[in-house]
């Protein structure tokens, strides 16, 4: 008795004769962790986003982590994201984060499919730069 081959020229068909499309023969499932990625990202770009995530010590090493500072949740239609930013010192803070907001909903739901139902942003800090030749308060000697 001879096997039957798989012949990729040769669609299976469904009971109507109908052989179907790609939507109806699988699921894709994206992670939680490709959603943050891909959050992080748009924001980052985003003039007046110091940094995503808290700037604090106790964080230093859990930066190394690519989508520090950025939650999120993926279904199988939705998906949404919390991010944490720093921000530059005298950045309009509504406008910033309006602005990475519309950023965040482009690029997930242009880059998986899944239509963004919200994103949350918590600004934790604002980065104040040190002015060239500014001293600390207390230089020992």
């Amino acid at each position: 008795m001879e096997k039957e081959k798989f012949s990729a020229s040769k669609p299976s068909s469904s009971p109507s004769g109908d052989p179907g499309s790609a939507k109806t023969r699988g699921k894709t499932f994206i992670s939680d962790d490709v959603i943050s990625i891909i959050a992080r990202s748009a924001a980052e770009n985003v003039p007046g986003v110091y940094q995503i995530g808290e700037s604090s010590f106790r964080n230093l090493l859990s930066r190394l982590d690519r989508h520090y500072g950025v939650e999120s949740e993926s279904g199988l239609k939705e998906a949404a994201a919390d991010l944490e930013l720093v921000v530059e010192l005298g950045s309009p803070i509504r406008q910033l984060t309006e602005e990475v907001r519309e950023r965040v909903i482009d690029a997930v739901e242009t880059m998986t499919g899944r239509h963004v139902v919200e994103v949350n942003i918590f600004v934790v800090d604002i980065h104040v730069p040190k002015a060239a030749g500014q001293r600390r308060r207390r230089e020992l000697e």
